[in-house]
């Protein structure tokens, strides 16, 4: 992700509220980030931009190559739909359907050439829900219910994984363990996930922390874990997001 100047503004009566402005940020392919700061500082909205739910209102903004502001609308939800993943505070699961029917629906959604029900079952396994993959979701607590939702965001192998509080409704216990489970995912497959949190329990395992204040990069720093992966190479960038 490359942002350059973006700058995101929102009418409010008659008077203009500026969200974002001007932030410069690059995010390189394997990064595990935070993005922190007070509420109002511009954090949610800087993820809606980089997941493609929104277009800002100025400046530069790409994501595997792609420049959001001048994709269409149904260009916006095929990158989000194949390139991305979601984790939402309040899970967006269907609670009708089971653990695996949830992972699965997704994948019909995306059309992905692979055994939907095998996937599903291997990514739940993943984040140790194996035994549960058809309970339905009012059968399952609130930090089973999250890690579902994670299955569900990285089922498909997204590009980036973008999560908005992920351990908001989270104890201690199962806060560390989503995060624990989350890192996992990353160093096995290579996913950049972007976090948007006030929560220190997700900082702690950041590998990257940018504060937001006022709409602007206040810091930017790297906490020593290890470095991410290698940039991906121009073309290979292009083909990800096409």
């Amino acid at each position: 992700m490359r942002a350059r100047g973006v700058t995101k503004t929102f009418a409010s009566g008659r008077q203009e509220v500026w969200a974002l402005r001007g932030v410069d940020l690059d995010v390189r392919a394997g990064e595990f980030l935070a993005l922190v700061g007070p509420s109002g500082s511009g954090k949610t909205t800087l993820l809606n931009l980089i997941g493609a739910l929104d277009v800002p209102t100025a400046g530069e903004l790409l994501v595997l190559g792609r420049p959001i502001a001048a994709l269409s609308k149904h260009e916006r939800a095929h990158l989000r739909l194949q390139s991305l993943g979601f984790v939402f505070q309040a899970y967006n699961l269907v609670p009708v359907l089971t653990a695996r029917e949830n992972v699965e629906f997704v994948l019909e959604l995306q059309g992905a050439g692979l055994d939907r029900r095998a996937r599903a079952q291997e990514v739940l396994a993943e984040l140790g829900l194996a035994d549960l993959t058809d309970r339905r979701i009012n059968e399952l607590s609130g930090g089973q219910q999250q890690r579902v939702a994670v299955a569900r965001a990285v089922a498909a192998r997204p590009a980036i994984v973008l999560a908005d509080e992920p351990t908001a409704n989270l104890d201690g216990e199962n806060a560390e363990t989503l995060m624990h489970l989350m890192r996992d995912l990353r160093d096995r497959h290579g996913m950049t996930f972007i976090f948007s949190t006030h929560d220190p329990r997700v900082v702690a395992h950041a590998v990257r922390i940018v504060t937001l204040v006022d709409g602007r990069v206040a810091r930017d720093e790297r906490t020593g874990g290890e470095p991410p992966h290698t940039i991906l190479p121009a073309a290979t960038v292009q083909a990800v997001g096409a």
